[in-house]
């Protein structure tokens, strides 16, 4: 039993715990939650306004001779004022995004003390015993407020307005004596207002307005399906296509812009390892995918921290690419820092594991303008980069090979990076198939 106990109370806490997102899934999180507290600021105000029409509706006609229920009128509509004006404030703060986070506990308790203000006039102003409290017409007015809470979707805070109103109502059914069935029916014909037409219409109002508040939540819960499954589907899709990094991060609007082809300015890092061939005629099969891909998760490793994107994998090397999808003005110093982790976890690798002969790589970057988009028919879909940046890039990596220097760089990359000073020229170094002078320097000793 005891386990059981345990197994329920921690599924409980796991249910109330939001889980670590994304930065996007939390941005568009934080979004719903602003709309849902404009909503239920919003559903409040026109609860309110609907409740106290038909409380002043329903109670023209009542005599002023019953003092009860005169008094209890008063209260009704003071109460149903004030909740209103807890509904607009909260649908302001929420619409400038002031305490969002605070605003649905805070709102929900302001519901409920209003409502215990409202039946402790009954009982402790107007005498009337705690035991008769399922006559009040502030109770009613629970099955609304709750109803209010549940559109922000949130367990802990469900959880807490059930205990306020729990609490409380257990509270006020203790708190008096305990009467006797002739106390009880003495006391219930004092009632005899409470069962009338008008004060029943009130309650059906009440109970209008929950099942309103409730349609509003399903449909706004159904909208949020909708989208989830929209955004999903759309991530699915590009993840089959686009670079890993980038999938996550665009919105439909930015899909459609790289569907439809731009050209913009990057920063191209390629890597290759040198002598593969070597390693594939002395390890086994199985080994040589090990090696592959422990290869592999370092270039990862060098790209995710340094905030490249992987355009592509070439058997034992990779395109890196800074600046998709959009520039930004450290694109060429974080590509270089990024070839620099590279050799820094290559030589840590070599370490480790003894490679004879080591491994090495070479390393090119090149700054420029590409053709960056989605090319293909709807059936082959391929994300990529196109021009001659592209070309020249892929020329300066090969030039390591000649230049007997594993990591080289274009000047314009180094002028836009602004470390002219770690980095020396290479002199007479032509770079075949590239029409346009290029200027080579590797690093300075």
């Amino acid at each position: 039993m005891k386990s059981r106990v345990s197994s329920a109370w921690s599924s409980l806490r796991r249910l109330g715990t939001r889980r670590s997102l994304s930065d996007a899934t939390d941005r568009l999180m934080r979004e719903a939650d602003a709309a849902a507290l404009r909503r239920a600021g919003f559903a409040r105000v026109v609860v309110a306004g609907l409740l106290l029409a038909t409380v002043l509706v329903a109670t023209q006609n009542v005599p002023a001779s019953s003092r009860i229920v005169v008094h209890q009128v008063r209260a009704a509509e003071m109460t149903l004022t004030l909740l209103g004006a807890v509904g607009f404030a909260s649908a302001w703060l929420a619409s400038r995004r002031i305490a969002v986070a605070w605003l649905p506990a805070v709102t929900a308790t302001l519901d409920a003390l209003l409502v215990f203000m409202n039946i402790g006039y009954s009982h402790w102003v107007l005498g009337i015993p705690g035991s008769f409290f399922s006559v009040f017409p502030g109770v009613w007015v629970i099955p609304v407020t709750m109803a209010a809470s549940a559109i922000h979707y949130s367990p802990r805070l469900q959880a807490y307005v059930a205990a306020l109103y729990v609490s409380g109502l257990g509270f006020l059914v203790l708190s008096g004596a305990s009467l006797s069935f002739e106390e009880r029916t003495r006391g219930l014909s004092e009632f005899a207002g409470q069962v009338g037409w008008e004060a029943n219409m009130a309650r059906v109002a009440m109970l209008l307005s929950a099942g309103l508040i409730l349609v509003l939540v399903a449909g706004q819960g159904r909208a949020l399906l909708e989208r989830a499954v929209r955004e999903t589907t759309l991530r699915l899709n590009l993840t089959r296509y686009l670079p890993r990094e980038l999938a996550p991060i665009l919105s439909e609007r930015a899909f459609a812009s790289l569907r439809a082809g731009r050209r913009i300015p990057v920063t191209l890092l390629f890597v290759d390892m040198r002598d593969s061939s070597a390693y594939g005629e002395t390890m086994d099969p199985a080994r040589l995918a090990v090696f592959i891909s422990s290869f592999r998760r370092r270039v990862m490793r060098a790209a995710a921290r340094h905030g490249g994107v992987i355009d592509k994998f070439t058997g034992d090397g990779a395109l890196i690419l800074f600046g998709v999808p959009a520039a930004s003005a450290d694109d060429a110093a974080r590509a270089l820092a990024c070839g620099r982790t590279l050799f820094a976890l290559i030589d840590r690798w070599n370490a480790k594991r003894g490679f004879d002969p080591p491994v090495r790589i070479g390393v090119g970057i090149h700054t420029g303008e590409v053709f960056c988009g989605v090319v293909g028919d709807e059936d082959r879909l391929e994300f990529t980069v196109l021009g001659e940046t592209v070309n020249t890039a892929a020329r300066i990596e090969q030039a390591t090979k000649a230049a007997d220097c594993p990591f080289l760089v274009s000047a314009p990359c180094v002028a836009a990076a602004g470390e002219a000073d770690r980095w020396i020229p290479v002199e007479n170094l032509p770079l075949p198939g590239v029409t346009r002078p290029i200027r080579l320097m590797k690093p300075a000793p």
